[in-house]
């Protein structure tokens, strides 16, 4: 899962497609706790991830699990990147994170992409 995770994050950060239009007032280095709290007020709520699956989260994830992050698909091993899954109805949106701790975390992309099944 952890090589899914990062694959998906390279895949997406190589690219040169602009991000999904944002969601309310959702920047580039915007603090992520304020992000979290501006997509919730448009409606979009975190997914639950990893409850049909086993997945052991380890080292930043367990972290940022214990400080509060919902919908958290993983972190890369090697960076402080991390992949946070939110859905409004049926539309997707994929927040990748940069950051090792909550109070520093800022989004540093998103796009519309939903997680996928071995993630849920």
């Amino acid at each position: 899962m952890k090589q899914h995770a990062l694959a998906l994050l390279v895949l997406s950060m190589a690219t040169n497609a602009p991000a999904a239009p944002a969601p309310a007032r959702l920047k580039k280095g915007m603090a992520f706790q304020a992000a979290d709290s501006e997509l919730r007020r448009s409606g979009w709520l975190p997914q639950a991830m990893h409850v049909k699956h086993t997945y052991s989260y380890t080292g930043i994830e367990k972290t940022l699990l214990r400080s509060g992050v919902k919908g958290l698909e993983g972190c890369a091993v090697d960076r402080p990147v991390c992949i946070v899954h939110y859905a409004k109805g049926k539309a997707c949106m994929r927040v990748l994170t940069w950051g090792e701790q909550v109070s520093v975390l800022s989004v540093d992309y998103w796009d519309k992409q939903c997680p996928p099944r071995d993630a849920l």
